[in-house]
């Protein structure tokens, strides 16, 4: 990617932090704070294009802060500008020693990552709107889900030790009531998703090619359609396995240091618990993975270890089906195994 004008941006909830510089001259760098608005953003543009007017030479990075990236991410697709929204683990991992903080200074550095790192640029595209309105569905019914947990945990515990009281008895009526509206709601939130997805065809495919594999579900297929735009943000299965938290790594140096393969913690945890979910539902009723489940475990394997090879099994299934655009055939035989 031939990009000369590299420019970073820090997002918060009202502002942008902007900084810029050209590949040649590294020294001059200019820095601007707007608004984080769609306004905000066009006088960006143009403030940028007064220094630096050939716009096929830009490239914006800035780190993926959820909604408050959309609106940049939205105007910059609509202007046909290149922008690349990396993890923030990743830009802080790689940015060396810090003393100081403030947005001024995360500006320059995610403008100095970006302009070492060009040629890893993932460029992103808002590929259709249904995926944002889905996106943010999803993102409510985890709130819904959060707050249902949190009421019923604390009540369980007191009902446990204080039943006879009356305060306890009427808390848990009154959150018995709360939680009943809740899963209301979040029945409502699932029907919008269903037919939300239905208004798109590429999307619901998607969906239709996912569900077809036994274990894996609705909300593990919303999921993973979001977190990877469409299946369009992975190479292959392997770079999509590592994003879930499943695919195991290597620790080993020298001959002091040669410990067991391990997943790694850093990795989509809401992702990886879904799969875990879809695992033991695969055990359960699929006749192949019921089948290599029993028989690692008759031979001692670990259990754990083995339910994580499931996973795997389970995102190679998912990425062939969408890849090849075919629903998952149970009976399936390799020709080369065959």
């Amino acid at each position: 990617m031939k990009k000369k004008v590299i420019v970073g941006i820090d997002f918060s909830k009202l502002t942008m932090d902007v900084s810029f510089f050209h590949k040649e001259r590294p020294a001059e760098l200019y820095y601007k704070q707007f608004k984080n608005t769609e306004y905000g953003c066009i006088s960006m543009i143009k403030w940028i294009k007064r220094k630096f007017p050939c716009m096929q030479e830009w490239l914006f990075c800035g780190e993926y802060t959820g909604i408050y990236s959309m609106t940049a991410a939205y105007v910059l697709n609509k202007e046909n500008l290149d922008i690349w929204l990396e993890a923030p683990l990743q830009i802080k991992l790689s940015s060396g020693i810090c003393r100081e903080k403030n947005d001024k200074i995360d500006s320059y550095q995610i403008a100095t990552y970006a302009g070492r790192f060009t040629d890893k640029a993932r460029l992103y595209k808002i590929s259709s709107p249904v995926l944002l309105k889905i996106k943010e569905l999803i993102v409510y019914k985890d709130r819904l889900t959060k707050i249902k947990h949190q009421l019923l945990t604390p009540v369980k515990e007191l009902m446990r030790v204080w039943s006879d009281w009356e305060e306890s008895k009427f808390i848990d009526s009154s959150s018995g009531e709360i939680v009943a509206a809740i899963n209301i709601r979040i029945k409502g939130v699932e029907e919008k998703l269903r037919n939300l997805l239905k208004t798109d065809s590429e999307l619901n495919q998607l969906y239709e090619l996912i569900t077809s594999i036994t274990g894996v579900g609705m909300q593990t297929a919303i999921y993973l359609i979001v977190h990877t735009m469409g299946f369009t943000t992975f190479s292959n299965s392997r770079e999509l396995a590592c994003y879930c938290g499943v695919a195991p790594f290597s620790k080993k140096s020298g001959t002091s240091l040669n410990g067991k393969s391990k997943v790694s913690n850093i990795a989509n945890k809401k992702l990886k618990t879904l799969l875990h979910m879809c695992a033991l539902n695969a055990i359960r009723y699929d006749v192949g993975l019921k089948a290599y489940y029993e028989r690692k475990i008759n031979q001692g394997k670990h259990k754990m270890k083995v339910i994580n090879n499931v996973r795997n099994k389970l995102i190679q299934r998912i990425w062939a089906v969408t890849s090849k655009q075919e629903l998952y055939n149970p009976n399936f035989v390799n020709k080369l195994a065959a």
